[in-house]
C-alpha cells in the first residue's frame, strides 16, 4: 500500500508522530517545572548573584549538552554582571577545548575541571556543577577541589549523587530526564540574569532597535 503524502512532501504518520512526540514533550517539561523546589533553586540563584554582586568569580562546569550549557549560563551571567566588577567574571570551564583536551590526554579525563580549579578560583568564589546523573567522576572532583580552595559549591543536578553530597547548595530538576534537566540547567541561569536584571523579563527590543542572542 502506498502512503499518500501531503503537498510539501509530509507522511500523515510523521506528522502525527512529530505532534505527538512535541505535546508529549511540552507536557512532560511543564510538569517538570511544576515540580521544581523553589525554595532550592531560589537558593541556587541568589548565591550566583551575590557571587557577582560581591565581584566573586562564578566557574561553571559539565559534560555532554551541559558542557554547552555551562557556557551559555557563563555567557549570560558574564553579560548581565558587567557592572559589578572585573571582565570575565563568569568562565564555563568547558570554554577552551585545547586546555580541556591536553588535561584529559596527558592526566585523566576525570581531571579536565579540577585542574583548572587552582588557576582561576579565590575563596569565596562560586563553583556552578551542572549534570543529570548527579554523579560524574570530574564533577565530583571539581567538587572537592572547590571546597578545598574555599569555594562555594553549587550544583544543578537531574538526580542528587555524590555531587549533591558535595555542594553547599543544590537543586534536583527535571527527574533525571536528560533533555529537560538540562533544558532547565539553562533556566537556571535566565533566572539569575532575571534577577540581576532587577526583575524585568529580558525582551527583545522593538523592530529598528539593537539585536540580541
Amino acid at each position: 500500500m502506498t502512503m499518500l503524502n501531503d503537498a510539501d512532501g509530509r507522511s500523515p504518520s510523521a506528522a502525527a508522530e512529530a505532534a505527538a512526540a512535541v505535546k508529549g514533550y511540552v507536557d512532560d517539561l511543564t510538569l517538570a517545572l511544576a515540580q521544581i523546589e523553589v525554595a532550592a533553586m531560589a537558593d541556587v540563584v541568589e548565591c550566583l548573584v551575590s557571587a557577582l554582586r560581591d565581584g566573586r568569580r562564578v566557574l561553571v562546569a559539565g559534560n555532554g549538552g551541559s558542557s554547552t550549557a555551562a557556557l551559555h549560563i557563563a555567557s549570560d551571567l558574564a553579560a548581565a554582571g558587567q557592572g559589578f566588577g572585573p571582565e570575565r567574571q563568569a568562565v564555563a570551564l568547558t570554554e577552551n577545548i585545547a586546555r580541556v583536551t591536553a588535561i584529559a590526554n596527558d592526566y585523566s579525563y576525570d581531571e579536565i575541571f579540577s585542574r583548572q580549579l587552582p588557576s582561576w578560583a579565590r575563596p569565596g568564589d562560586v563553583l556552578l556543577l551542572l549534570s543529570v546523573s548527579g554523579r560524574s567522576p570530574n564533577l565530583v572532583r571539581a567538587a572537592v577541589t572547590g571546597r578545598e580552595l574555599g569555594m562555594t559549591v553549587l550544583a544543578a543536578l537531574g538526580a542528587p549523587g555524590d555531587v549533591a553530597a558535595l555542594a553547599h547548595r543544590h537543586v534536583v530538576l527535571g527527574q533525571a530526564d536528560y533533555g529537560l534537566t538540562e533544558d532547565l540547567h539553562v533556566s537556571l541561569g535566565h533566572m539569575a540574569v532575571r534577577v540581576l536584571g532587577g526583575g524585568a523579563a529580558c525582551r527583545v527590543p522593538a523592530a529598528g532597535g539593537a539585536g540580541g542572542g
